[in-house]
């Protein structure tokens, strides 16, 4: 028998797209002559040490120039990779045993372990409807040994920052900024990575500028970053670096690890954020638009995650609200051939073994020893009850550059089709 138009695909009716869309990778989807033409200039060269050779390098300064300039920040630190970036950023800030830092629950691993490797105890916050960072529960975490939280801007989002950073502003505590999902995007109107104390950003494979690895860190701290930078480079205050502090270095020289950012890396972040407004996520935020329009036309009743007018636009999010109605949505919009899920994801660290281990196979190690300041601090869903039916509510699209308008069509109408078809038949 024929498929039934009229019916989902679930259901044996004829899906809307019968071939995949665009793989969900960003800046990697828009690698060009631009990317090539710098590579080709490191190589030609023989310059892929940032500091010195046979000639001038420039690529990591030049990229570290663009991000300060771009974000508007005094200070920028260019890394090998974007979890070398907070590491640099604790150990920037100050932080060490006896500390506490804020990361909300639904994050990535290295927001646990950054803190941990420096000896500061990770205290996990739950996440809001936006799936970043509970302002309420942000301050209800607070402790006397709180020195900072970590403020996730999940793909392409801005967390809460009206009421994170009043709330840190009044406690005296530092705002860490992950914009390793949010490159480009902002906040009433400002660039996300310009509100913090210290800001990090990835550009690993997955993310929207691209170098397969590197990151950067940027700071408003002439003192902040100085610690930053010789953590990342064995203690060392290099040249290329020490030209972005007004006069002579005040930190003394003390013992760090290797992140630095080589020439060949540099060369092609350095091109991806030339890109980054144009070719990346100039046509995300098209395309999130003009999908966020359609479906308020055409599915009156559907929930949208709530975003900033500055939202990067690389994944439309749609609150289902219980888990259950989620899981049949993202079944029946995969059966209509749309791939659902976000470009890259974070997950419950509460839930995974790296943390359940840690704790368990070293109870007496800082910061989990007993009588340690952070001793009221647990590490169970319990403490944050409310993340895993958040984030199971949500449906999500990846919207990258390389679709076309054909390409949304289908998306608008797959959503349209499976939302409206749902609810005439009391699926939802």
């Amino acid at each position: 028998m024929p498929a039934k138009v009229d019916e989902l695909a679930i259901h044996g009716g004829s899906p809307v797209r019968t071939t995949p869309l665009p793989a969900a990778y960003l800046g990697t989807s828009v690698y060009g002559a631009e990317e090539l033409d710098l590579v080709s200039e490191v190589v030609r060269n023989r310059l892929p040490f940032r500091e010195y050779g046979d000639g001038e390098p420039h690529m990591v300064t030049d990229l570290e120039d663009l991000g300060r300039q771009y974000f508007r920040m005094p200070f920028a630190l260019a890394t090998a990779t974007g979890s070398g970036s907070f590491y640099c950023a604790m150990v920037g800030l100050g932080l060490g045993p006896g500390d506490e830092v804020i990361v909300p629950a639904f994050s990535w691993w290295t927001l646990f372990q950054a803190p941990l490797l420096v000896g500061v105890l990770p205290v996990f916050a739950d996440i809001d409807r936006s799936l970043t960072l509970d302002p309420d529960d942000f301050e209800r975490k607070i402790t006397s040994n709180t020195k900072a939280v970590i403020v996730v801007h999940y793909q392409g989002a801005a967390g809460r920052l009206d009421r994170i950073l009043e709330i840190a502003t009044k406690r005296n505590i530092a705002v860490v900024e992950d914009c390793a999902q949010s490159c480009g995007a902002t906040y009433q109107g400002e660039k996300l990575g310009s509100f913090g104390k210290v800001s990090c950003f990835s550009f690993q494979q997955n993310k929207i500028v691209s170098s397969g690895d590197g990151g950067m860190l940027l700071a408003r701290d002439a003192t902040v970053f100085e610690r930053a930078v010789r953590f990342h480079d064995l203690g060392m205050m290099r040249p290329s670096l020490a030209k972005q502090l007004e006069g002579v270095p005040q930190v003394e020289s003390f013992a760090g690890c290797q992140f630095r950012m080589n020439e060949l890396t540099g060369a092609v972040a350095l091109a991806q954020l030339r890109k980054l407004d144009g070719s990346i996520i100039g046509k995300t935020q098209r395309y999130f638009k003009t999908l966020k329009t359609y479906v308020a036309k055409n599915c009156q009743t559907l929930k949208l995650r709530e975003t900033d007018e500055g939202d990067a636009g690389i994944a439309f999010y749609m609150d289902l609200e219980t888990p259950q109605r989620a899981a049949w949505f993202s079944r029946a919009l995969e059966a209509e051939g749309i791939r659902v899920g976000p470009s890259s994801g974070c997950c419950n660290l509460l839930d995974s073994d790296l943390v359940r281990n840690r704790v368990q196979a070293h109870p007496g190690l800082p910061p989990f020893g007993k009588g340690f300041a952070g001793e009221h601090v647990r590490y169970d869903s319990a403490s944050c009850p409310c993340t895993n039916e958040i984030v199971a509510s949500m449906v999500c699209v990846a919207l990258v550059p390389r679709m076309t308008e054909a390409d949304l069509a289908d998306v608008s109408a797959a959503i349209t089709k499976v939302w409206k078809i749902g609810l005439t038949n009391c699926l939802l």
